[in-house]
C-alpha cells in the first residue's frame, strides 16, 4: 500500500507539473565586446589608421629582432592607445629579451587585464617565472595551459612545447618519473621534436651529454626548419642544458640576470 501511495503522489506531482505553463526559454546573452574593442572602434579615421600602421611596423621590427626600435615603435602606438593587450603583449616580449623581467611582468599582467585569460598572455606570465627559475610556480601554470590546450582546438599547437617545459620543471622539483611519464605519451613519429628534445633533456638531467646531443642532432635532421626548433632549442639554452649561440651569457645594464632567454609569446 506504501508503494502505491508513493506512485500516486508522483503522478499527482507530474499531472501538476505538466498542466503548468512552461516559461519561454531565456535567450543565450551576448558575447561581451571588451572595452579595448570598442575603444579602437571609438578612434578617428586618422588616428586608426596611424594606429595599425605603427602597430604593424612594431610587430614587424620585433620579427627581425630590432627590439629597439621595436619599442619605439610601441611607444609611437601607445600615444594613440594603450590599452590593447596585443601592444602590451608586445611590449613585455621586448622586455624579455632584454631580460628585463620585472618590466615585462608588468606588461604581460596589463595585458592580462585587459583581455582575461588570453592564453598566450597566460604563457608569458608563465615564461617569465620559467626563466627566474621559479619553478614551482611555473609547473602550476603550465599544467593549467597545458590542460587548456589539449582541450582546445585554438591552442592545441602550443601543446607539445607547453608539455616540453612541464617535463623540464618537474625535472627541477624532483619529479623524474613525472617528466618520463610525458615522454611516454610522445611518440618519433609525432610532427613536433617533443620525442627528441624531451629524452635529450632526460639524457642531459642524468649528465650524459654526448647522448643528449644525438637526440638533438635527430632533431635537426627532422625538423629542417628554423622557426620549428627555436624555441626548443632556446628553452634548453635558458635551462642550462645548452650554451647561447652567442657563446656567452647574455647580460643587459640593470639585470643581473645573465642567461640566454627564450623569449616571449607575441601572439594576442
Amino acid at each position: 500500500m506504501k508503494k502505491i501511495l508513493c506512485s500516486l503522489f508522483a503522478l499527482g506531482l507530474l499531472a501538476t507539473a505538466q498542466d503548468a505553463p512552461v516559461p519561454p526559454e531565456k535567450a543565450p546573452e551576448k558575447p561581451k565586446i571588451p572595452q579595448y574593442v570598442l575603444d579602437l572602434q571609438s578612434l578617428t579615421k586618422e588616428d586608426g589608421k596611424k594606429y595599425r600602421e605603427n602597430f604593424l611596423r612594431a610587430d614587424s621590427l620585433f620579427k627581425q629582432k630590432r627590439i629597439f626600435e621595436c619599442l619605439e615603435a610601441i611607444e609611437d602606438v601607445h600615444q594613440i592607445y594603450e590599452g590593447n593587450p596585443s601592444s602590451l603583449n608586445l611590449k613585455g616580449a621586448c622586455y624579455v629579451e632584454f631580460r628585463s623581467f620585472e618590466k615585462a611582468r608588468i606588461a604581460f599582467a596589463k595585458a592580462s587585464a585587459a583581455n582575461p585569460g588570453n592564453f598566450n598572455v597566460r604563457f608569458n606570465l608563465a615564461e617569465i617565472e620559467f626563466v627566474t627559475k621559479n619553478y614551482k610556480e611555473a609547473l602550476k601554470l603550465l599544467n593549467e595551459l597545458a590542460t587548456e590546450a589539449g582541450e582546445n582546438k585554438a591552442t592545441a599547437a602550443m601543446l607539445p612545447l607547453v608539455s616540453f617545459k612541464v617535463l623540464l620543471c618537474k625535472l627541477k622539483t624532483d619529479d623524474e618519473a613525472g617528466a618520463r611519464a610525458i615522454i611516454a605519451k610522445s611518440d618519433f613519429l609525432d610532427d613536433s621534436p617533443l620525442f627528441y628534445y624531451g629524452n635529450a633533456a632526460l639524457e642531459y638531467f642524468a649528465e650524459k651529454g654526448p647522448e643528449a646531443e644525438i637526440w638533438l642532432s635527430r632533431a635537426g635532421r627532422i625538423f629542417r626548419n628554423a622557426n620549428i626548433i627555436a624555441p626548443w632549442q632556446d628553452t634548453l639554452i635558458e635551462f642550462g642544458y645548452i650554451e647561447s649561440f652567442y657563446g656567452g651569457d647574455l647580460e643587459v645594464p640593470g639585470n643581473t640576470s645573465g642567461g640566454n632567454t627564450s623569449g616571449g609569446n607575441t601572439g594576442d
